[in-house]
């Protein structure tokens, strides 16, 4: 289970002194309250793993409760159940924390410098993780016996899902980057009377490919593959040959577009492994979504929101 996926955010109390107001709840599991607080940090953590803003309306927030609750009652189970202990899956969250999350992000400093440009603190990180750790151990229990999928599956699979597996055109490109449009114009002209394009991009260009006559190789064609989207709307016309401008983010553009590689499939026997791992996860989501429901039917529920 990815941790962006909804997790319970036990132990994140409201805080403040014995003399301040009880804090606002959003529903009771097990007369265990889930507070207005908890599922803020839920939702704050959610966003964080998944790099996204999670949508604002009543529909979503009513999704957001159902989750937390859903989680909230699978992790008091796994506790009762003695599948982990806190201690056990705060030494787990901080492994990973350290191992994986600092990692990704230039260490401690970086990861204590996104969560502030994030308003997040260390401790509502934590508290996440190791409740991520508790609800992983749910999910392991409940997909243990979860089968690989036959080859046979992952054949049908994939024969259903080609368009997944499909490499874009590929354009093989020379790039003159001049810093004003009449620059450009000038160049543009050259090249359609017969100027080398690799000469001139070495003597013009203030890109760095000018020292290796402007060539950018072969690049898929596709606006977050490689290229610029000023790139991919110009070559969209363009045949191989041929010459066009486009104002870019360094400049002016002058292009030549060398050969193109059509778009390509990769074959069965490229991403079996790939088809596999989803398979499988599929299977496992299916297989824990009936356990968490079960669990959660089995639990006194309340929501107050």
């Amino acid at each position: 289970m990815a941790l962006a996926s909804a997790g319970m955010m036990m132990g994140i109390a409201g805080c403040g002194t014995a003399a301040a107001a009880k804090p606002l709840t959003v529903a009771e599991v097990q007369q265990q309250p889930i507070t207005k607080a908890q599922l803020t940090n839920f939702v704050a953590m959610t966003e964080f793993f998944q790099g996204t803003t999670l949508p604002n309306n009543s529909q979503e927030k009513t999704l957001e409760v159902k989750a937390l609750v859903q989680q909230t009652a699978v992790n008091q189970w796994a506790l009762a159940h003695k599948l982990i202990t806190m201690k056990k899956a705060s030494s787990q969250a901080n492994q990973l924390i350290t191992s994986q999350i600092e990692a990704q992000v230039g260490g401690a400093k970086g990861l204590d410098q996104l969560l502030k440009s994030k308003h997040l603190t260390f401790a509502t990180l934590q508290t996440y993780v190791t409740d991520q750790m508790v609800t992983q151990s749910a999910f392991t229990y409940a997909t243990k016996n979860v089968k690989a999928p036959t080859t046979a599956s992952e054949q049908q699979y994939y024969q259903k899902n080609k368009t997944q597996f499909t490499n874009p055109q590929q354009d093989e490109i020379r790039d003159i980057v001049v810093k004003s449009k009449s620059e450009a114009a000038t160049i543009l002209s050259q090249v359609q009377h017969g100027a080398n394009f690799a000469q001139l991009a070495t003597k013009d260009s203030i890109a760095s490919t000018g020292k290796s006559g402007g060539s950018l190789g072969y690049l898929p064609v596709s606006p977050t593959g490689g290229m610029s989207l000023g790139m991919y709307q110009a070559v969209q016309s363009m045949k191989v040959g041929q010459y066009t401008t486009y104002q870019g983010s360094q400049g002016y553009h002058v292009i030549q577009l060398e050969a193109t590689k059509p778009a390509t499939v990769s074959p069965f026997s490229q991403v079996q492994s790939q088809v596999s791992s989803v398979l499988l996860q599929q299977s496992q989501d299916t297989v824990y979504q009936a356990f968490a429901s079960k669990v959660e039917k089995s639990m006194k529920i309340s929501l107050t929101h």
